[in-house]
């Protein structure tokens, strides 16, 4: 091999390498992977050891090997690793090389995504919250930005301190690294990804590089030094013909393959047919391509670790992702239904070396008595005495994670002249308290709302809690939470701000002592549980409407009652016999003083939009009226590849666009877009980080998850869909959407729903509003 991408034993940078036990390389002649000079078919399975407690990474690992996976994929996140700038943490649970010898014991190679970026539902991508300490606009991630490019080249090279000899190279079990993750979604800088590359190779990663993007993003955001792989939801005959539009020859290959989907707070549980998933794979075993699951074992966000897409969509602390391992370990339909395809395609060798599935870690369920102890929060001082003219985010006052209270007092004998206080820019929830009594709710979900505070008060306190940093495209710019301006009371701008910090980190946790203040919004209420055993369970919190959970000092998550998940897992290995502390963080006030129950069973599908602290008024399913002709109309063809369409003449500025779909193929009287984006002059998609919805003819709510906003969420794995468990409207079928402001606009792209023909779109109109 003489190519950029070959991976032998070999002299880099003038520095010898130990004799490796194996090699690895790919080869453009022979369209393959080569292990020992030999054809070399990856299985992968995603498996992030940060969502899976360290006691038990052995049993998944184990579970992967006899699901018939010949590797694991371990994405890294740069905020776990340094969560203050320069202080690295590489033990305990984050002891990631120890991850990969284990993986290697059980006799699974490794494929590494150390980021800086990651994505993965993880808070800010796997970005760490403290690039963003002297604000938003002083920083611009995922770019050559010295700020932000310098700090990850830091990570990047502590990185390759710890795992380059645990390369394929040098005797372990790495055989590729990823340089960032679908950088096709955010930019095109070659730039930026070369110097991704050569601080990779600099560090001592002497093996593959490899660069993933989902189908439409293929040709942007790559340079001609890595690997190339795609990544796709189903139909991978479509997808592999068009990585060959990018990577002419070599081994084909699946960077993610969604079994499922991941999970948003007031979005239903997403699930996905094992015929579907055994057909795709089915297909890559018979041609020869490699693959890596997406997700394998999707474990737990735990703490404060699960993400936020775009707009507002912030993912569920259960990551169960419906994978072939549930989130809790055990095996499902899928997992038995790919056991069997892939014994199909085993060597004699191979098939007789397949292990049974380890025992599953035991389950308990029992109802506890225990009743509550009132704990006194711990304010910390963020800002000293020294008051804010305009409050700052939570980042600028050093505090990533947690909760800020932003505290006014009133001038003068009479105190407030009273009125609505609004904070249009909240990020995310607050509850607001005027003289220690509880007024009510701010919520960025309707920023509109505002709370009334009483004529008279003298002191006004809003307690912020975020909801977790933008993890996904453009919007991460503006990642940041917190109480930011403006706050104004009637209209007018309340000046003069001090804050006060909950960290909620593991010092805070257990510094905190019983008070005899009585229970409310942002208080602390101590469960103690007798347990006669260690087994896991799952705490059901079904009526509860928002918080945090910990056990014995460990941060289970964030519970929400809207749903989905109306459980919250609770390993064993972090349970003792005997007394158990369940500390809940009670956002909202109603956690109940006495009685916890665990369940054996996760309830992940059950929506309850009355429990939440703010009841939203439902989207009315209005009308559209053109208002004069079309700026575009057209019919897509019955495919499920994006489809362009330009204006003819210059670019339109609008505020609004409007998007009908007169007719579809399937004939079935409704419509579904897996992703609308609208163009501009050079043919990139612009920013959705605003849009909102004006007006939308009808939304699946109750047979899956066909929310509007998954249209514009810039993920083409799940969509929206008309409503058909119910009323079913004939078209047309439309979404309106508000840009937020105005822009200019030179075309659109349609992404078809990528799993199955229902709602693909045919007869179609596109209008451009200015209101």
């Amino acid at each position: 091999m003489k190519n950029a991408l070959t991976c032998l034993a070999c002299l880099w940078l003038g520095v010898a390498q130990a004799a490796p036990s194996h090699t690895f390389e790919i080869s453009l002649e022979q369209d393959a992977f080569l292990l020992d000079g030999k054809p070399f078919q990856i299985r992968c399975g995603e498996l992030h050891f940060a969502r899976v407690p360290r006691a038990y990474w052995r049993h998944r690992l184990k579970m992967c090997k006899a699901m018939g996976l010949n590797a694991v994929c371990a994405y890294m996140f740069w905020n776990y690793h340094e969560p203050a700038r320069g202080q690295f943490d590489f033990t305990g649970e984050k002891d990631v090389a120890a991850f990969c010898r284990e993986a290697q014991e059980e006799g699974l190679w490794v494929i590494l995504r150390p980021g800086p970026y990651a994505c993965a539902e993880w808070e800010f991508g796997g970005l760490p919250w403290w690039l963003l300490d002297k604000g938003a606009d002083k920083v611009c991630v995922r770019t050559r930005e010295a700020t932000y490019f310098d700090a990850a080249k830091t990570y990047l090279t502590r990185v390759a301190q710890e795992l380059r000899d645990l390369q394929v190279t040098h005797g372990g079990p790495i055989l590729m690294v990823q340089d960032e993750n679908e950088y096709g979604f955010y930019g095109d800088d070659g730039e930026y990804l070369r110097g991704i590359y050569k601080t990779l190779r600099e560090g001592g990663f002497d093996v593959p590089i490899f660069t993933c993007n989902p189908v439409p993003q293929l040709k942007r955001g790559v340079i001609d030094e890595t690997f190339k792989v795609v990544n796709f939801p189903t139909n991978p005959e479509n997808a592999f013909r068009k990585l060959r539009e990018v990577l002419p020859r070599g081994p084909l290959m699946c960077g993610e393959y969604y079994p499922a989907w991941y999970d948003s707070w007031g979005q239903r549980h997403h699930t996905k047919p094992v015929k579907t998933m055994i057909d795709d794979i089915g297909y890559m075993l018979d041609h020869g391509a490699s693959f890596s699951l997406y997700m394998a074992h999707g474990g737990t966000s735990f703490g404060w670790w699960a993400g936020q897409n775009a707009a507002f969509a912030p993912t569920t602390s259960s990551y169960d992702y419906e994978a072939p391992i549930s989130e809790q370990g055990r095996t499902t339909a899928k997992f038995f239904a790919l056991r069997d395809l892939i014994k199909k395609h085993l060597s004699p060798e191979e098939l007789a070396a397949l292990p049974e599935p380890p025992p599953p870690v035991p389950l308990q369920a029992f109802e506890s008595d225990a009743e509550a102890e009132i704990v006194g929060a711990r304010w910390v001082p963020l800002n000293g005495d020294r008051p804010m003219d305009e409050p700052l985010a939570m980042e600028q006052l050093g505090l990533g994670y947690g909760a800020v209270c932003y505290v006014h007092e009133f001038d003068g004998p009479d105190g407030a002249p009273g009125g609505q206080l609004k904070a249009s820019n909240l990020r995310d929830q607050a509850a607001v308290f005027a003289d220690c009594r509880h007024v009510g709710f701010l919520d960025r979900r309707f920023a509109a709302r505002g709370v009334t505070v009483p004529k008279g008060t003298k002191w006004l306190v809003i307690c912020v809690t975020h909801m977790a940093r933008y993890h996904f495209g453009q919007a991460m710019q503006h990642a940041e939470k917190g109480l930011l301006p403006p706050v104004t009371l009637d209209g007018v701008a309340v000046k003069g701000w001090k804050a006060f910090g909950i960290p909620a980190d593991d010092a805070y946790i257990k510094s905190l002592r019983v008070s005899p203040h009585p229970a409310g919004p942002c208080s602390f209420k101590s469960f103690t549980v007798k347990m006669a055993k260690t087994d896991d369970t799952f705490l059901l919190v079904r009526g509860w409407q928002k918080g945090h959970v910990w056990v014995n000092g460990h941060p289970l998550g964030r519970f929400w009652g809207i749903g989905p998940t109306q459980t919250m897992y609770v390993p064993g290995c972090w349970l003792k016999p005997g007394d158990n502390e369940f500390l809940v963080w009670d956002f909202a006030g109603n956690v109940p003083t006495k009685g916890l129950t665990f369940v054996d069973t996760p309830v992940l599908n059950e929506m309850h939009p009355e429990n939440d602290f703010i009841q939203a008024v439902k989207r009315a399913s209005k009308t559209f009226t053109p208002p004069g002709e079309p700026a575009l109309q057209g019919e897509f063809p019955d495919s499920a590849e994006a489809q362009e369409v330009r204006l003819a003449g210059a670019p339109v500025k609008a505020r609004r666009f409007a998007f009908v779909v007169d007719s579809e193929w399937s004939n079935q009287n409704v419509a579904a877009i897996a992703e609308f984006e609208l163009l501009d002059a050079q043919g990139v998609s612009l920013p959705h980080d605003n849009w909102t919805f004006a007006s939308v003819s009808s939304e699946e709510a109750s047979g899956e998850d066909g929310a509007a906003e998954n249209a514009i969420d810039g993920q083409i794995s799940n969509y929206w869909h008309s409503q058909w468990s119910g009323a079913r409207a004939k078209p047309p079928h439309h979404l309106v959407v508000d840009l937020g402001g105005e822009a200019e606009v030179a075309g659109f792209r349609y992404t078809p729903r990528q799993t199955g023909r229902n709602g693909r779109v045919k007869r179609w109109r596109f209008y451009l509003l200015d209101d």
